[in-house]
């Protein structure tokens, strides 16, 4: 190992990966699936979770599509700067939709 330089295990990057798209998908941490893996010296992220939304009919309902284009990025932005390392991609998968607050009639 030389000086300046840190190496993370695989299981490691994956509990990250993890811990930060339970964050930015707001889900539990149990709730995501993390795979990482190496795609020519840069990571390639495949996360598979439910993704919390906003009540239909509320005026902060963002599209799924863009909604998950926009965790994509976030997560991704995250763990190069949590890591140092290149982050390739971040492929999502959505589960689920949890909806994060309910209206008062």
């Amino acid at each position: 190992m030389t000086a300046g330089r840190d190496r993370f295990a695989g299981i490691a990057l994956e509990h990250l990966a993890r811990a930060v798209a339970a964050d930015e998908l707001r889900v539990g941490y149990r709730e995501v699936s993390v795979r990482v893996r190496d795609e020519s010296g840069a990571l390639g992220v495949r996360v598979t979770a439910p993704v919390a939304l906003a009540p239909l009919g509320s005026p902060d309902v963002v599209p799924l599509v863009d909604r998950l284009a926009a965790a994509g990025g976030h997560i991704r932005a995250r763990l190069a700067e949590l890591t140092g390392l290149d982050v390739a991609r971040v492929d999502l998968r959505a589960t689920g939709a949890v909806i994060t607050e309910r209206r008062v009639r």
